[in-house]
C-alpha cells in the first residue's frame, strides 16, 4: 500500500482515522512494535512504512531521514528532519481495553528552533508518538521544544480530531534516554470525553519546515501492555 502525499491522507492510509476496523482486531496481553527486520529501500522494516509529506519533493538542503541503528546496544529507529516533515507508520488493530498502558524510550538530539504546537507557523517537533483509532481520533505524545511539559490540546490545527500531549521540552536534556509510561486509554478519555475505541494505526513523525530549522533523535520499541494491577 503505497503512502498518501499529505498529513492527513498519510494517517489515513496507515491506518489511523479509518472509519472501521476489520474482524481482525483483537485484544491481547502484551503487544510489542519495534523495528526488527530487515529495513527496505525506504529505510525501515516492514510493516513500518515512511512517507515524507513536505516538502513533496526532495529540494534544496531539505533532509527528511529515518533509518533503523544500533543505539547502546538496541535497534531503534533514528529520526533526522532539515527544513521537512515526515512519517513513519503502520497498521495495527487492537482492542487496547486490556493492554491500556503504552511503554517506550526516546531521545532527542537536536529540537526544532522555537518549535511550539500551539501555533501552526511553529507546529514542529523532533518527535511525535501518535496513536490512532477508529473514527480518526488520534492522541498524540510530543517531544515539544517550547512545551510546557505537561500540556495538551489540538495537535495539528487542520485536524481537529487529532489531540497532543507533550512530555517532553527543551527543558529535558538532549542526548539522553527517556521511558516513557503513559495510559493510553485514560489519556484517550481526557482529551476526547470518551471512551477508547480500537486502536488501528501507530505512526512516528517528525518536523522542523515550519520553524525552518531541523531536529534529530531516536526511539526504541513500543510496548502497549495491561496495567499492573490487571496482571
Amino acid at each position: 500500500m503505497r503512502l498518501a502525499r499529505t498529513v492527513s491522507a498519510c494517517l489515513v492510509a496507515i491506518g489511523i482515522g479509518l472509519a472501521a476496523v476489520p474482524d481482525s482486531a483483537r485484544a491481547q496481553e502484551r503487544v510489542v512494535l519495534d523495528f526488527e527486520g530487515v529495513p527496505g529501500k525506504d529505510g525501515v522494516p516492514a510493516p513500518w512504512q515512511f512517507d515524507r509529506w513536505s516538502p513533496l519533493l526532495r529540494l534544496g538542503d531539505s533532509v527528511a531521514d529515518a533509518r533503523v541503528v544500533e543505539r547502546d546496544g538496541r535497534r531503534v529507529l533514528q529520526l533526522h528532519s532539515d527544513d521537512s516533515g515526515f512519517i513513519v507508520g503502520m497498521r495495527q488493530e487492537i482492542d487496547i481495553s486490556s493492554t491500556p498502558i503504552a511503554r517506550w524510550r526516546w531521545m532527542a538530539e537536536a529540537l526544532p528552533v522555537g518549535g511550539h504546537f500551539a501555533q501552526r507557523e511553529t507546529n514542529d517537533q523532533v518527535l511525535q508518538l501518535l496513536f490512532g483509532f477508529e473514527g480518526g481520533m488520534v492522541v498524540g505524545y510530543i517531544w515539544d521544544t517550547v512545551g510546557p511539559r505537561g500540556a495538551s490540546g489540538d495537535g495539528m490545527t487542520w485536524r481537529e480530531d487529532t489531540r497532543v500531549i507533550v512530555v517532553r521540552d527543551q527543558s529535558d536534556g538532549l542526548g539522553r534516554w527517556y521511558e516513557e509510561r503513559r495510559d493510553l486509554s485514560a489519556d484517550f478519555e481526557m482529551l476526547f470525553g470518551q471512551t477508547a475505541p480500537t486502536l488501528v494505526g501507530v505512526a512516528v513523525q517528525s518536523n522542523s519546515q515550519h520553524t525552518r530549522s531541523s531536529g534529530s533523535g531516536y526511539l526504541g520499541p513500543i510496548v502497549l501492555e495491561a496495567s499492573s494491577g490487571d496482571r
